[in-house]
């Protein structure tokens, strides 16, 4: 789909790994972005064509041209029980979920508004994992994160929408999106060759950031359903991220003859003709028996 002379978009519904791979672009930076999983590592629990998964996920990356590999938020379950403390079913769908993404060594996992209410669930207190938000703190949050991919430094950092006031989020701060972001990303701009701005429910505010020219990437999670090409707003590409993790994102930037950055998005369908990659598989297998387990002593299911 050609969007201008700029951009591009792709959308890759089936067919064998192999002929789901970019062919050669000159794409000097590849940006790999998926979310919103859930806690969950398997695919969606949708009845016809269930799509996703950690496993799919890996297999895909594994066969790619190496990239920058983002988690865009809202990656854990936020599940509470009627007393309001988080439930024993989403503390170890949590902790499966922050074993599979060190397994798949992600460089940045955004954390979102609902994920708070997932990371308190831990039990080890923050995971080691690169967590990232401009705008909400708490043990193990880091505000940017740089990332060296050949020879650029790529700057990311991320604004979530901070939630109701009269919701409290023990152990951790909730900041205007706009004003905790902005100083960062002037840092951003001057210290690394790439900005990136992870978004999660915080359109408007991503919007204002991006239109003070210190932007190049903005990607966008907010329960996307359906495929949508990458748009401009000022100097940054705006693209958005499918929801439960269904589709995988693939970013490609590169420069023309005239040195003007171009952009291709690629969105590929992580569907069952794509292998699982042996041991998320097997740690899915492993999760699914346990949480069965959980299930059968909790509610006698």
């Amino acid at each position: 789909m050609e969007l201008g002379p700029n951009l591009r978009a792709e959308l890759i519904t089936d067919g064998p790994v192999e002929a789901r791979i970019a062919p050669d672009d000159s794409a000097n930076l590849i940006v790999y972005y998926v979310g919103e999983q859930h806690g969950s590592l398997a695919p969606c629990g949708c009845p016809d064509r269930p799509r996703g998964g950690l496993p799919r996920l890996a297999s895909y990356l594994a066969s790619s041209d190496p990239g920058v590999v983002i988690n865009t938020g809202y990656w854990l379950d936020d599940g509470q029980g009627l007393d309001g403390n988080p439930r024993a079913d989403a503390t170890l769908k949590n902790q499966w979920m922050v074993r599979g993404l060190q397994t798949i060594a992600v460089d940045a996992v955004h954390v979102g508004f609902n994920d708070l209410f997932g990371l308190s669930t831990l039990p080890d207190g923050a995971p080691d994992l690169p967590l990232v938000s401009a705008n909400l703190s708490g043990e193990g949050i880091a505000p940017y994160l740089v990332v060296q991919q050949d020879d650029q430094r790529i700057g990311i950092t991320g604004i979530s929408h901070p939630g109701h006031p009269s919701v409290d989020t023990p152990g951790f701060l909730r900041a205007d999106p706009v004003e905790a972001a902005r100083p960062i990303i002037e840092e951003l701009r001057s210290t690394t060759d790439v900005v990136v701005l992870l978004n999660h429910g915080a359109s408007d505010a991503a919007k204002k950031l991006a239109r003070t020219g210190h932007v190049d990437v903005v990607i966008e999670t907010n329960e996307h359903r359906s495929f949508e090409p990458p748009f401009n707003v000022g100097d940054a590409v705006w693209v958005r991220s499918h929801m439960q993790g269904m589709r995988l994102g693939e970013l490609r930037l590169g420069n023309n003859d005239a040195g003007e950055r171009w952009a291709f998005d690629r969105k590929i369908d992580m569907d069952a003709s794509l292998p699982n990659e042996t041991r998320l598989h097997d740690m899915d297998t492993q999760a699914k028996s346990e949480l069965k387990a959980l299930e059968r002593a909790l509610f006698g299911r």
